[in-house]
């Protein structure tokens, strides 16, 4: 079986250290790097987090390459009180070994813009982060991202309230500019919003019966890692569970048969006290050329406990439980 080459943006905080538990453990995809951005943590900490899951996971050979500090032009913001202090939860990762791969001191940026001339039409970008490293591969090389094969893109919401406000999600408030000038690159975009990830989820009886029992370093790192999102849901009076929003952006890679597509004109709001980084859908019945925003395929339904199955069965294969 042919690997699909894939670059994952990240912003390391819990969902984000999964999803990279989940490409790879997935055979169809071959990672060639890992990019990090200033969002759920500061970029330090998020980086030093990709280190850590990777040495955690056995493949500390797989590149990092850290990117942007800060988004475009609001000033950053993070979601510390979600994933706690250090992005993890309450989750110790191993200290990386010093012969780590540290993408050579190679920007994001730059690695993005490079590896997407060279091989185009070839390589799908999967982002779980604020789009500033993706917007500014745009920047500096207009037309690039129309070159990857595909750009999966975490973010949004369409019709599900907002996450960090009534209207938006966290990774589009983070950077609302860079979400815009994504949207409008011409790139062949698929985005997981909230309709979406808010289907798929850990539930705390999940975690207590099928993974604490597997009594391993990577169960125990999951278990630990999602033990400050279970006690902010009981502090805020709702059911004990973890979205599973980063993995469903690397489910649509590996198992898009799971998802449900919608194609809607979307926009994002760039200002507003109330609406920043809100998706404007334009779901008018109108000629398309009467419609706002451009048109963007949007996964709007999964199949919830197919893809919790899948999620499962490749972090904790045969072959994770012998690490």
């Amino acid at each position: 079986m042919t690997k699909q080459p894939v670059i994952l943006d990240t912003d390391p905080g819990v969902d984000d250290a999964l999803a990279m538990m989940l490409a790879l453990g997935s055979s169809e995809l071959d990672v060639m790097g890992i990019c990090t951005v200033s969002g759920n943590v500061p970029l330090d900490v998020g980086t030093r987090n990709a280190r850590g899951v990777l040495h955690l996971l056995g493949q500390a050979e797989i590149p990092i390459f850290a990117g942007a500090d800060r988004p475009l032009k609001r000033d950053p913001v993070f979601a510390t009180e979600v994933h706690g202090k250090t992005g993890m939860g309450r989750a110790a990762l191993p200290e990386p070994n010093a012969n780590q791969q540290a993408g050579r001191g190679v920007h994001a940026v730059d690695f993005l813009v490079q590896t997407l001339s060279e091989q185009p039409g070839e390589v799908v970008v999967i982002a779980v982060g604020p789009l500033t490293n993706l917007a500014l591969a745009e920047q500096r090389g207009p037309g690039v991202l129309q070159k990857a094969k595909q750009v999966i893109v975490m973010g949004g919401a369409i019709a599900e309230p907002g996450n960090v406000t009534p209207v938006a999600e966290f990774n589009f408030y983070a950077d609302p500019h860079a979400a815009r000038r994504v949207i409008h690159s011409g790139a062949a975009l698929v985005i997981a919003p909230l309709d979406a990830t808010h289907q798929v989820m850990l539930r705390e009886s999940d975690i207590e019966e099928r993974i604490a029992p597997l009594n391993t370093a990577r169960s125990q790192f999951v278990v630990d890692a999602t033990r400050n999102m279970l006690a902010r849901c009981r502090q805020i009076g709702r059911e004990p569970m973890v979205y599973l929003h980063d993995p469903l952006a690397v489910g649509a890679a590996i198992a898009p048969e799971l998802l449900d597509v919608e194609t809607v004109y979307v926009d994002v709001e760039t200002s507003g006290d109330l609406t920043l980084g809100q998706v404007v859908a334009d779901r008018r019945d109108a000629p398309s050329k009467g419609r706002l925003g451009t048109p963007v395929d949007c996964v709007m339904r999964v199949r919830a406990e197919a893809f919790l199955s899948l999620f499962l069965s490749r972090i904790f294969s045969l072959a994770c439980l012998q690490i």
